[in-house]
């Protein structure tokens, strides 16, 4: 019809025939316990979170002059989480487990002299595994191109009268990290100065798989192949497309457990000079060394920008542990200094004036700089159909011999026209400089406030973006693949590590103690805080992580996902004046007892939102292959009554 192909209904809008491996996993649907044919299965779940705790500590006293002490946390949370269908579908047991030690050797062989040996070390510990590991369900299914033993995922979506949630078999997961940290501190005291002077090195162990990496394989049915013709969208049934076997997507990711390492020696010199009773210059120099991420077993590789790929003749290939001489993701930097310099002066006896310059920088974590652990180890595929919903792109009981399943390859040209993440090898050390200045001032009837200006800047921050997007300059109105700057690649998921931030506050506060029956305590913050992209590692960051333009960073510099331009917070206690020692109902024991000795306490916090951007959630027709649609601003953004509700 009209040059498109068009399919006859089924007589009664009933299926001829159904697949024999949709027929078997249809059979894990359980029947329904309620009225009616559509939400007509109830399930209440348990689920089961205990938890126990265990805490030590030991002091010891060597002599007088030296002390160790060892203190022990330990904490273990098992639990099994179930869903509607019967265990072990969907159901994971999870196993989260800390474990902490700190050491010290605390000695002073003179007054003036006091050495602190410490070392500690941390282990958080997650193992998820899917109850249905080792079940044996694709076998039972008649699945013959299941690549791991555990439940097929089945993703049923779209079409009219979609019924049915999906099966699938959670994800498993190990992420286990230990660090250990030995450090050394000497402090002496010499006259006007106290000097302390030491050491550190920080170890990382990162020993974990990708979330789910264990998968059968992932099915996608979306009623494209019992839908009337190509364009006629959403008249299909997903359900029908799966009930006969018909897969419209694929893919499997298997990738063994990769254990990341990392150390990071650091020397630090602090001098606290007492230069006039009422004044006193701090002055600090820390150097370190920023090693790059390794793995034991040589399994991590990344797109490489100076590699030749032999197979399109172009620069650009994969990167994998041992080649062009290094074993690292990334280069070890070795010139890390980081001053800082305070004071603090008195020029009266109830104020004080305080401020302070430093450079700081934080280690590289595994989940912003070791996208590339593992990679190089796993076996993957993934497909789509490619003729629009005119032919499946695979059977369920099928074969699957024209699905792409690449094995665990090291060759720089394996993986040509698939999408890989990148690392810079010369990744450089993110800074951020700190500075202050403020003014302390106590009142009379023990109230004192103060006034602060705080400012950071940060450089060399991370900025994920796709490095191969398709640049201004070579967008068509169509696609065009060859207008990325590798296109024997498709998506290269990376950082180039060059975003900017900086933040610019006033900071009052007022406060209190506890005196003639009342207290109080209140401050008030102005800040504004911008920067390119909110580069904060997974699980803390205050929003998403969106860019139009992955060469211009200047158009994705505004205001922060946690821009909070006004916050203002304050508590408060009183005590009531009846009871003994009181003002009133004072004389009565018994009367005391119940109404003396009460408080009232308040507390109250008022700040305005955070701000979002703005995208266009739908299909981004700039024909970038990447990034967001920033919609085009067309009146005036500023809303006249800004309440919820309207």
């Amino acid at each position: 019809m009209n040059g498109q192909p068009c399919r006859t209904a089924f007589k009664n809008n009933t299926l001829t025939s159904i697949d024999p491996v949709a027929n078997a996993i249809q059979g894990l649907y359980p029947q329904p316990n309620t009225p009616g044919l559509a939400n007509n299965y109830f399930f209440v779940s348990l689920a089961p979170n205990p938890s126990t705790r265990i805490f030590g500590r030991l002091d010891y006293d060597v002599t007088p002059q030296n002390r160790l002490t060892l203190g022990i946390t330990q904490r273990d949370n098992k639990a099994n989480y179930v869903n509607e269908y019967p265990c072990p579908i969907g159901c994971q047991d999870d196993d989260v487990a800390d474990f902490a030690v700190q050491l010290s050797d605390a000695w002073s062989p003179s007054s003036r002299l006091v050495n602190e040996f410490r070392f500690g070390f941390n282990r958080q510990g997650n193992w998820f595994v899917p109850d249905s590991v080792g079940e044996d369900f694709p076998q039972k299914f008649g699945i013959k191109y299941s690549k791991a033993n555990i439940l097929p995922d089945i993703s049923i979506w779209v079409g009219v009268g979609s019924c049915c949630d999906g099966i699938y078999a959670n994800a498993n997961w190990i992420g286990v990290g230990n660090s250990f940290e030995p450090s050394d501190v000497l402090t002496l005291i010499w006259g006007k100065h106290i000097i302390h002077a030491g050491g550190e090195v920080l170890i990382y162990d990162n020993n974990t798989t990708p979330w789910g990496n264990m998968q059968s394989g992932k099915f996608s049915f979306g009623g494209v192949y019992t839908q009337a013709t190509p364009t006629s969208v959403e008249s299909g049934f997903g359900y029908a497309d799966f009930l006969q076997g018909e897969v419209e997507g694929w893919s499997a990711n298997n990738q063994p457990e990769a254990g990341a390492r990392q150390k990071s020696p650091q020397l630090f010199v602090q001098d606290d000079i007492k230069v006039r009773p009422n004044l006193t210059l701090n002055l600090g120099l820390r150097y370190q060394i920023q090693g790059g991420w390794s793995e034991v077993h040589g399994y991590e590789g990344t797109f490489d920008t100076t590699i030749m790929n032999t197979a399109s003749g172009t620069m650009g290939a994969m990167w994998f542990a041992g080649a062009n001489h290094r074993d690292q993701l990334q280069a070890n930097i070795y010139d890390v200094f980081l001053p800082r310099v305070g004071l603090a002066w008195s020029p009266r006896s109830n104020m004080v004036l305080r401020g302070g310059f430093g450079l700081y920088t934080y280690n590289w974590n595994a989940h912003v700089y070791g996208g590339g652990m593992g990679f190089g180890s796993n076996q993957y595929g993934s497909a789509w159909d490619q003729t629009n919903g005119v032919i499946p792109l695979v059977s369920l009981s099928g074969d699957g011999s024209n699905l792409p399943y690449l094995s665990a390859s090291k060759s720089p040209t394996a993986y040509n026209g698939q999408r890989v993440s990148y690392d810079p090898y010369h990744t450089p050390v993110a800074k951020t400089m700190q500075w202050s200045l403020g003014m302390q001032r106590e009142f009379r009837h023990g109230i004192h406030g103060e006034v602060a200006y705080v400012a950071s800047d940060g450089m060399d921050l991370s900025f994920p973006h796709d490095i191969n997007q398709i640049p201004l300059s070579m967008l068509s109105p169509n696609d065009n693949p060859t207008g990325r700057p590798y296109p024997q690649f498709e998506g290269i998921g990376g950082d180039t590590f060059n975003a900017h931030s900086n933040y610019h506050s006033l900071q009052l506060q007022a406060q209190k103690r506890f005196a003639s029956g009342w207290s109080f305590s209140g401050n008030y913050t102005w800040s504004h805080f911008l920067n390119n992209q909110y580069s904060s590692g997974w699980g803390g960051r205050g929003g998403a992580q969106p860019y139009q333009n992955g060469y211009d960073l200047h158009a994705n510099y505004a205001s922060s996902n946690s821009d909070i331009r006004h916050m203002l917070k304050g508590s408060g206690a009183y005590e009531l004046p009846f009871g003994k020692g009181k003002l009133f109902l004072n004389k009565n024991a018994a009367l005391d007892q119940v109404i003396g000795g009460w408080q009232l306490y308040g507390t109250l916090v008022a700040q305005t939102g955070t701000p979002f951007t703005v995208n266009d959630g739908g299909t981004n027709e700039s024909y970038s292959q990447a990034g967001a649609w920033w919609p085009n601003l067309v009146g005036n953004p500023n809303v006249a009554h800004k309440s919820i509700y309207g």
